[in-house]
């Protein structure tokens, strides 16, 4: 797994993916660090690798990422393993707010929530996250940037670039 981050800036963390396999290494990598209470915002094109991070994030919180299905039609699936992890998807919504779909008690709770195509959030803007951009580097390339909005997230790419 190749690791590269970004000098200018400390709350940004760019690494590369050759395998959908790293793709949810970085997802349990990630889980690892996880406390309860963080809003995970994930961001990317369909096929990106969304749902294959969170099957690695489950991993890592003592899920089976067999468990982990993409949320289109359910929109909101709720787990339970060494932290509860709320697994949500906007895809089929064109706009939401937090009021919308009882968000705001999923979005703000103890758990870990990961929101794919967490852009379609109105006022997404204004929350504090950890967002998770996966790109299409290449056909099986993908690039990974973690980025912090508020000190906590911040705090947290620190730890995940330690190792």
């Amino acid at each position: 797994m190749d690791t590269y981050a970004t000098p200018t800036s400390a709350d940004r963390l760019i690494v590369a993916s050759a395998s959908p396999r790293e793709t949810k290494i970085w997802g349990r990598r990630l889980a690892s660090l996880l406390e309860g209470g963080e809003l995970l915002a994930l961001i990317g094109d369909l096929g990106a690798g969304k749902t294959c991070f969170v099957k690695g994030l489950a991993r890592g919180l003592s899920l089976r990422e067999e468990q982990i299905l993409s949320p289109t039609f359910s929109m909101i699936q709720e787990h339970r393993g060494r932290l509860p992890l709320y697994h949500i998807d906007l895809y089929r919504l064109e706009a939401v707010a937090l009021d919308d779909l009882g968000l705001r008690e999923y979005l703000f709770s103890e758990a870990v929530a990961a929101v794919e195509w967490f852009e379609r959030l109105r006022d997404a803007e204004n929350l504090a996250r950890l967002s998770v951009r996966i790109s299409y580097a290449t056909a099986n390339h993908r690039s990974i940037e973690f980025s912090a909005s508020g000190e906590r997230y911040a705090r947290l790419i620190e730890r995940l670039r330690l190792g």
